[in-house]
């Protein structure tokens, strides 16, 4: 009896021991955090390079918000940038170049003067 039960243990371990461990998916989007300081209405867009500018979303006066992109959209050889438009001003201003991955996240800070913002990126 004795060795039936440590044959059921030893059977038990080793096949918990075959499972892959569980982990948790790959995220599919990544965060881009935005707080502003700016007086004005600010668009925000995304850029990979200086090309194929996609509209994040509009951010009103001293405004914070979250934005998010697919992971897929992050792979920019040449960089991804922002491109920030002041709507009072009608004035652009570029921020960038950074680069972002899968389980990384991205702060935009768009200061009093536009021309001022930075972009990091957190892993």
């Amino acid at each position: 009896m004795k060795h039936v039960f440590l044959m059921g243990v030893t059977l038990t371990l080793g096949c918990a021991a075959l499972q892959p461990p569980t982990q948790d998916p790959a995220p599919s989007t990544i965060p881009i955090s935005v707080r502003s300081h700016n007086k004005h209405t600010v668009d925000v867009y995304l850029l990979c390079g200086d090309t194929d500018a996609q509209l994040l979303g509009t951010l009103q006066a001293k405004d914070n918000q979250v934005f998010e992109i697919p992971v897929s959209q992050a792979h920019c050889v040449s960089g991804l940038n922002f491109f920030l438009v002041s709507r009072e001003q009608n004035r652009g201003y570029w921020v960038g170049p950074f680069s972002a991955g899968a389980g990384s996240s991205v702060e935009l800070v768009i200061e009093k003067y536009a021309g001022l913002s930075t972009a990091s990126s957190f892993d």
